[in-house]
């Protein structure tokens, strides 16, 4: 019962009415109690009372406000107000500041529906007048104490000698006896003891004198009446004339109702004979007129004074105040809500109020009819019972998403009192109150008719498809949203897309997002979203789309508004290609011709470079595994790092060559996101280790496990990323983080990475830098750290190759945090899982030599190569010690190995890698050795290079697929250059090569490959 009051009282504050301006603009402070005695609401005047803010004020303990003899004292007229009686009691409270303050305090009863809900609480703060009260108090005693026990008369006379008081309150009456020489001989008198009359006048002057000063200095008015039907004024205090421009001399002897306006005197005085028999306090509201004729409202609260002998009335005491403001703001207020009450009850739309909860609380009769029930059912029922449960978890969600404070418009179905299944247009906005959400506004359209006729439109233009096929110009519609609904072959051929591709996608995001300059288009200055927006026909004589595959071409096309009963539902564009002209032809020709040139150089010169690189850093590897001094070892620790960073700075150079020249092709496929991220991690953990730097990553929830991408270029930008705030940190930690965030179109994922690192930040002014081409921050940095300059640049184009952006967030001296997102695919269901596995198994079986391709695997079979390695050392130490074995010799069981490589260095460095892992490797230096060899011996594995003299590795694979048996075909290996690798790929895999590697060749990725296909040829692993 006590909860359904705090409820209803609750529901009544938010509601607000008439009385929230006078409840805000209140001089008193004002607080709203429920029925348990809880503080539940204040004014802002409780702050200047209390110090304590409204929302602070209402959660303080009473033990902080009130001692327990004023907690008894609230207590008790708390209780009365419980029983519809107001009452009021004075009492110390502490202020904020922890100094005592006086309150006059009052509470009256909230009555809603004949039943107390809550109470209100009117505090005055009396402090200043209790202050003078004991000063005159003090003054008092002072006076008495001196003329009660001085040991000489105190006396004080008017003007004209007339005695007033004598001290010690005797007054003498007596007759003085002469002898014959009239010399005084005795005196005769009564003496009369009038102590405590002298008491009674003293509290009266000072009860007098107390009266005159509130009653001149007080801001109300301050009166009595005679208490009849006249009310004659017996006294006015002096604020009359700052509140009505009347001496009090003016008003005394008047009726009060002189003063009234005429409509008034009837309804005050009717008011007035109902409260003659009650004792309470009565307070009404009334006009007055001043003294230069206006009318002001004013408030008078009083109580009749009784005759304590007869019982009788005596008179009216009466506190009136000018309440004219309060009056208009109330006013004002009911203008307002009278408006929003037309708007929320005459709106077209179908409006309604909803609790934290989703519950109706209030609706208007449109929402009546839109659903069926009543209003009456409907304040019982929340959404959830209404919303399609098909619809349910999105219109929860956006919901939720209101309850935070954001404004949310969306779809959704509701289903009637009928079951019929209505299309609805939502939005949603959150009641906000003192910077609170505490409910949801919701306004809704029926769009069901609406839906109909786009499905007639989709209809009409699946019925008309073969028209439009046999039109040679490009024609497609686009719904209001800019999506398209049609488009016919002529004009997917031109765009180089499938009709059901293009359909259902925004052809701005498509074809027309960058001008023939490569700058963004702007969709506000788009031709074609203009004629949506505004229904006007345009024809634009040149322009630039873009195909699928990147190209443009030039366009002359027109823009038709789609308009049905009166409102535009969409557009059609009809345009053709007119890039037919030769010189725009030749120039494209060349264009490509150069940037096939540039990329044949750069392969051809990242094979020609990398040769000798893959020989420094081979032998440096080999060196290091031999024993050296101190001093060897380190000058060869320099050359093998001088040689990793020398080939660092020619992948980014020739990766960035690749994008610059439009060469780098994405190759999408399901894998393992977690994998991808850990194999990149892992490979800094050794030097974050060194460094003693936290390095950790971690994927949000929502994150799913496979995702269909480009892993390898993923990796490459994590790389980057990781290794850039490896070089710029010095202490603390770096964090990766993979979160899922929304995204309008379902069948797609989108993915937020960032890499945080607590490193040396980067200057504001400075971060518009990072992603420049070559660019350096500072020269002292570049000195410092190294670099080309390049690493971000290229993120950066990945990055948007793959559909994305990329930011950065710094503060110099703490840190920087790069983002960037991922525009990707999943797993939607079983049967593309299974194929995503079936998938990424014939990447592990054809390309198992590439490691970036099965991440997970990778981890595992590096850690068994690593005990591999050690194990064969162990091994070769042995027999160096025994002098009983040699390691060259093959095993039986053993895999017999081929290594077909035409730089004898490169292929010096290979055959000892074999070695000390415990093989003997043959030796082919071309093609057609390798061919010669394979006719003569059998080998279980080739490692064939693509690029070498006489006859590459690609035609000798071929030959050798066609020319040897099935059962004794080796299992052949290309090696080459990334560059190499990337571009002949395709060839290689279809020559008959089971994997490929990269060079510079790394022993932990040959020990892995050779154990996998030990393991599948049935050998032992050396």
């Amino acid at each position: 019962m006590i909860n359904d009051k705090n409820g209803l009282l609750r529901q009544l504050l938010l509601e607000g009415g008439t009385y929230k301006s006078l409840y805000v603009h209140h001089p008193d402070a004002i607080c709203v109690i429920d029925v348990e005695g809880n503080y539940v609401d204040a004014n802002p005047a409780t702050e200047k009372m209390t110090g304590y803010p409204p929302e602070q004020f209402v959660q303080l303990p009473l033990e902080r406000l009130f001692c327990e003899e004023e907690r008894k004292k609230r207590e008790e007229c708390f209780g009365r107000a419980l029983e519809r009686e107001s009452g009021y009691f004075q009492a110390s409270f502490t202020h904020k500041n922890g100094r005592i303050r006086e309150a006059h305090i009052t509470y009256v009863p909230i009555v809603h529906e004949d039943e107390v809900i809550g109470v209100y609480s009117i505090s005055k703060d009396i402090t200043e007048v209790r202050a003078v009260e004991e000063s005159l108090r003090q003054s008092q005693q002072l006076y008495e104490l001196v003329s009660n026990y001085a040991e000489d008369v105190v006396a004080s006379t008017d003007l004209k000698g007339k005695c007033l008081s004598i001290s010690p309150a005797i007054r003498s009456q007596a007759s003085i006896e002469f002898n014959s020489t009239g010399i005084p001989v005795r005196m005769i008198g009564v003496v009369q003891d009038i102590t405590e009359r002298q008491k009674i006048e003293a509290a009266l002057r000072e009860s007098e004198r107390q009266f005159r000063l509130i009653s001149e200095y007080s801001m109300d008015l301050i009166a009595r009446h005679t208490a009849d039907e006249e009310a004659v004024f017996l006294f006015a205090s002096q604020s009359s004339v700052t509140l009505l421009g009347y001496e009090p001399e003016e008003m005394v002897g008047c009726s009060v109702y002189e003063f009234f306006h005429p409509e008034d005197v009837p309804v005050v005085k009717a008011y007035l004979e109902s409260q003659m028999k009650s004792r309470q306090v009565y307070t009404v509201t009334y006009r007055i007129r001043c003294k230069d004729g206006q009318y002001i409202w004013f408030e008078s609260t009083g109580r009749y004074r009784y005759d304590q002998l007869t019982g009788e009335i005596a008179e009216m005491i009466v506190i009136s105040r000018d309440v004219t403001e309060r009056k208009e703001s109330e006013r004002r207020l009911q203008e307002s809500q009278q408006r929003y009450k037309s708007l929320f009850e005459y709106s077209p739309a179908s409006v309604y109020s909803m609790d934290l909860l989703g519950r109706y609380l209030t609706l208007n009769s449109n929402f009546e009819l839109l659903t069926g029930y009543n209003r009456d059912d409907l304040t019982t029922m929340s959404f959830h019972d209404l919303i399609d449960p098909a619809d349910l978890v999105n219109t929860i969600h956006h919901f939720e998403l209101a309850k935070e404070g954001k404004p949310q418009t969306y779809e959704t179905v509701v289903i009637n009192k009928e079951g019929k299944k209505i299309e609805i247009a939502v939005t949603n906005v959150p009641i906000m109150v003192d910077k609170r959400v505490v409910g949801v506004y919701g306004l809704v359209n029926d769009i069901t008719e609406r839906k109909r006729y786009v499905e007639q439109i989709e209809k009409l233009s699946y019925q008309h498809s073969l028209i439009l096929g046999s039109v040679s110009e490009g024609i497609y519609g686009l719904d209001e949203n800019g999506r398209t609904v049609f488009i016919n072959k002529a004009a997917a051929n031109m765009l180089g897309y499938e009709q059901e591709d293009f359909i259902g996608q925004s052809d701005h995001s498509l074809i027309h997002h960058t001008t023939s300059e490569g700058t963004d288009y702007p969709a506000k200055l788009c031709p074609i979203i203009q004629t949506m927006k505004d229904g006007i026909s345009r024809a634009v004589n040149e322009d630039v789309f873009w195909r699928r595959d990147g190209s443009s071409f030039l366009v002359q096309y027109t823009v038709n508004p789609m308009v049905e009963r009166g409102q535009i539902v969409g557009a059609v564009v009809v345009f053709h290609d007119i890039t037919g002209e030769r010189e725009i032809l030749r120039a494209k020709e060349s264009a490509e011709r150069t940037a096939l040139a540039k990329s044949e150089f750069l392969a051809t010169m990242s094979h020609e470079i990398r040769t000798p690189m893959n020989g420094v850093i081979g032998m440096t590897d080999l060196l290091l595994e031999t024993e050296l001094n101190e001093e060897q070892r380190y000058y060869a620790d320099i050359i093998s790092s001088s040689s990793q960073a020398l080939l660092a700075i020619l992948d980014d150079v020739l990766d960035f060559s690749k994008i610059e020249a439009g060469k780098m092709a994405l190759e999408y496929e399901l894998f393992d996101l977690n994998a991808c991220v850990e194999s990149a991690v892992e490979l800094f953990l050794p030097s974050a280790d060194k460094k003693n730097i936290a390095l950790t990553y971690y994927i949000g929830p929502h994150v799913p496990e496979l995702i269909v991408s480009d892993p390898v270029r993923l990796r490459q930008i994590l790389v980057n990323l990781i290794g850039n705030a490896l070089k710029f940190t010095e202490q603390g930690e770096i964090i990766i983080m993979i979160a899922r965030q929304e995204m309008q179109t379902p069948s797609s994922l989108l993915l937020e990475i960032s890499v945080s690192d607590t490193g040396i930040g980067i200057p504001e002014d400075q971060q518009y830098k990072l992603f420049q081409s070559f660019s350096q921050l500072h020269p002292v940095v570049n000195r410092k750290y190294g670099g080309t300059g390049l690493g971000l640049a290229i993120c950066k184009k990945m990055v948007e190759l793959m559909g994305g952006t990329i930011s950065v967030d710094s503060k110099e001296g703490e840190g920087s945090t790069f983002r960037f997102t991922l525009i990707c695919g999943e797993r939607e269901n079983e049967e593309e899982g299974a194929t995503g596995r079936q998938v990424e198994q014939q990447v592990c079986t054809d390309e198992s030599a590439k490691p970036d391709y099965n991440f997970a695997l990778l981890k595992a079979e590096e850690e068994a190569a690593a005990a591999t390695i050690e194990k064969t050392d162990s091994m070769q130490a042995c027999d160096a010690d025994g002098g009983k074995q040699n390691s060259s010799i093959r095993r039986e069981g053993q895999l017999s190995l081929l290594v077909a490589e035409d730089h004898p260095v490169n292929c010096q460095i290979f055959v000892q890698m074999l070695e000390k892992l415990g093989y003997a490797p043959h030796v082919a230096h071309n093609g057609v050795e390798a061919v010669e060899a394979v006719s003569n011996q059998t080998y279980d594995l080739i490692f064939m290079d693509i690029e070498m003299p006489v006859m590459d590795g690609i035609k000798a694979s071929r030959l050798i697929r066609q020319w040897v048996p099935v059962e004794q075909m080796p299992v052949i290996i290309g090696m080459s250059s990334n560059e190499i690798i990337e571009q002949q790929r395709e060839r290689c895999l279809a020559s008959g090569m089971a994997g490929l590697l990269s060079k510079p060749l790394c022993g932990n990725e040959v020990a892995v490959l050779l154990r996998e296909w030990s393991h599948r040829l049935g050998k032992s692993n050396a």
